[in-house]
C-alpha cells in the first residue's frame, strides 16, 4: 500500500517543526487495529514517535503527559468509565497540548459516549445532538484553512450527530451540513471514525488525522509558510 503524506510547517508556530513531538493514539474498545493507525503516522514522518493502546481503562494523567499530541476514540461501552475518562482528556487539555477527539466520543452510546469535564467544561469542540449517524456522505464545504492542504475528497459512513460548543470555530461539513471538523483552543475534533480497517472511511482522512495533530492554525492566524512532502511514494512499514 502506497501514501503520499505531507507535514505543514506553520509561520509563527515554533511547535510545527517538522517530525514535531510525540504522539499517542489512545481508542477503548478498538483492538488491535489502532495500530493501523498508528502506522501510518509513524510511516509519515511528521512526529517523533507514535505509539498506540487500546484499554478500557482510565489512563493516568502521568502517562498522557508524556505525549505531545493524543489522539483519542472509542468503540466499545462496555467496561471504560467515560466520566473518568472525559476527565483525564480534559486535565490534559489544560496543559496545553494538542488533543484530537474523534468518533464515536459524541454517539449518544451510553459507556461508548465520552463524559466528564471534557463535556461538561465544554472543552470539546463537539456535543452530542441525537444518535449516531450509520449513512455515507462525502466532503462538503471547508473555510480553506491548513487543515484541508492535501485534503481533496473524503467520505465516512461512521458519523454521530454532533453541534458545537460556545467558542469553537466549524473548519468543514459534511455535504449533508453535520459538522466534520471543529476545533477549540487546542482542542479538535473530527467527526469520523479514524480506523479506515473497518471500512467506514474513504478518501484523503490520513492526512486530515495528521493535519490536525499537527496543530494547523484557524483562519486570521499564522499562514503556510512551506509544505513539505515528506513521504511521497513511501511504502507503508
Amino acid at each position: 500500500m502506497r501514501i503520499s503524506l505531507m507535514c505543514v510547517a506553520i509561520a509563527g508556530l515554533a511547535s510545527s517543526a517538522l517530525a514535531d513531538g510525540n504522539v499517542l493514539v489512545w481508542s477503548s474498545g478498538n483492538r488491535e487495529t489502532t495500530g493501523d493507525i498508528a502506522a501510518y503516522l509513524q510511516a509519515s514522518e511528521c512526529f517523533d514517535s507514535v505509539t498506540w493502546t487500546d484499554t478500557l481503562d482510565t489512563l493516568p494523567l502521568g502517562t498522557l503527559t508524556g505525549y505531545d499530541r493524543i489522539l483519542y476514540f472509542t468503540n466499545g461501552s462496555n467496561g471504560q468509565d467515560p466520566n473518568a475518562i472525559g476527565d483525564v482528556l480534559a486535565d490534559y487539555a489544560d496543559t496545553g497540548r494538542r488533543l484530537v477527539l474523534g468518533v464515536f466520543s459524541w454517539a449518544n452510546q451510553g459507556g461508548n459516549t465520552l463524559g466528564g469535564r471534557i463535556v461538561s467544561d465544554e472543552i470539546s469542540p463537539f456535543v452530542v445532538q441525537g444518535t449516531s449517524l450509520y449513512t455515507t456522505s462525502t466532503m462538503g464545504s471547508t473555510d480553506g484553512s491548513g487543515y484541508w492542504t492535501g485534503v481533496n475528497a473524503l467520505s465516512s459512513f461512521f458519523r454521530d450527530s454532533v453541534g458545537l460548543t460556545a467558542g469553537s470555530t466549524l473548519h468543514g461539513s459534511w455535504a449533508d451540513g453535520v459538522p466534520l471538523l471543529a476545533s477549540k483552543g487546542n482542542v479538535a475534533a473530527v467527526n469520523f471514525f479514524p480506523d479506515f480497517t473497518w471500512n467506514g472511511v474513504d478518501g484523503d482522512h490520513q492526512q486530515l488525522i495528521i493535519n490536525t495533530l499537527c496543530q494547523v492554525p484557524t483562519p486570521g492566524a499564522a499562514g503556510l509558510a512551506g509544505i513539505a512532502l515528506l513521504a511521497a511514494g513511501r511504502r507503508r512499514r
